[in-house]
């Protein structure tokens, strides 16, 4: 289950699991939640674990593409779970880049931790 749709105290969630993989296989999966994003009939809370993902310039600069195309217009709530190292940088760029909008952002140690703020 790389990307599904969940339910988490009766809050609609897509969970994509990015958990290990290389950005070959990060890519097309972003493509695959960003389709089912844009094809949510409302605003999406969604939930990304990178733990022990690689994540590249390519990979950022494909998400960059997402922001401008679906997550400014979509989203509502989005939490990240796996935010160490590197890609604390990342993660602190990606949040600049959505500044003025309206979507909440965070990151967490947990999954659990993280279904209960976008259930809230």
């Amino acid at each position: 289950m790389p990307a599904a749709w969940i339910s988490h105290k009766g809050t609609r969630i897509l969970y994509v699991d990015f958990r290990k993989l290389k950005p070959e296989s990060i890519l097309p999966l972003m493509k695959v939640s960003d389709d089912m994003v844009r094809a949510s009939p409302t605003k999406v809370r969604y939930l990304g674990n990178i733990e022990d993902a690689v994540v590249t310039r390519e990979v950022i600069a494909q998400l960059r593409q997402y922001t401008d195309k679906s997550i400014r217009q979509k989203f509502e709530k989005l939490a990240v779970v796996g935010v160490t190292g590197v890609k604390k940088v990342f993660f602190t760029a990606f949040v600049a880049t959505l500044d003025k909008s309206e979507v909440q952002v965070k990151s967490f140690k947990t999954e659990e931790e993280a279904k209960e703020w976008l259930a809230e």
